[in-house]
């Protein structure tokens, strides 16, 4: 079965915990704002009610589409390839091979994550919008990396590296 992939219409993909999808706003109140105002590839966000701010992770830097790939707990951009199974390989073939992550902001992940369009608020990403990511309850570490192939294909790749406590 091939992967789901979804597109934002510009800005930053937003990784939300599922249960709280419904607090994120986008673009009707700044937590889009908010996002685009991330400086990297990734930072954390803060939204829902302002007594008691949930972290959102904002994947920033480039509009591409998007995919989770669960073999490697990595959410996966599509910055070139020919096809999306071309791409898929070159991951899989570079991934063990990377020399530097640039590491990004810990997250404690409480449940199932909600990936999909910033500008979107939570509750009206669509189904073919939206990615749904099981991931085990626990404390990550984000990193990023661009894996290249020499015949142009490239993916950056954000990994989440459990955190031993």
């Amino acid at each position: 079965m091939g992967l789901a992939w979804i597109e934002s219409e510009g800005g930053p993909v937003i990784v939300v915990e599922e249960s709280l999808r419904r607090l994120w706003g986008g673009y009707t109140n700044s937590d889009y704002d908010n996002a685009c105002e991330v400086d990297g590839y990734t930072g954390l966000v803060p939204f829902g009610e302002p007594s008691a701010p949930c972290p959102a992770l904002a994947i920033n830097d480039i509009p591409a589409p998007t995919t989770y790939m669960d073999e490697f707990h990595a959410i996966v951009q599509w910055i070139a390839a020919p096809s999306d199974s071309r791409l898929v390989e070159v991951v899989r073939g570079g991934i063990d091979f990377v020399n530097e992550w640039e590491d990004g902001p810990v997250v404690q992940v409480n449940g199932r994550l909600a990936v999909f369009d910033a500008a979107l608020p939570g509750t009206d990403a669509r189904a073919d919008e939206l990615l749904l990511v099981d991931v085990e309850p626990a404390v990550y570490r984000l990193r990023t990396a661009d894996i290249e192939s020499d015949t142009g294909t490239c993916a950056r790749v954000h990994k989440l590296d459990r955190v031993i406590e």
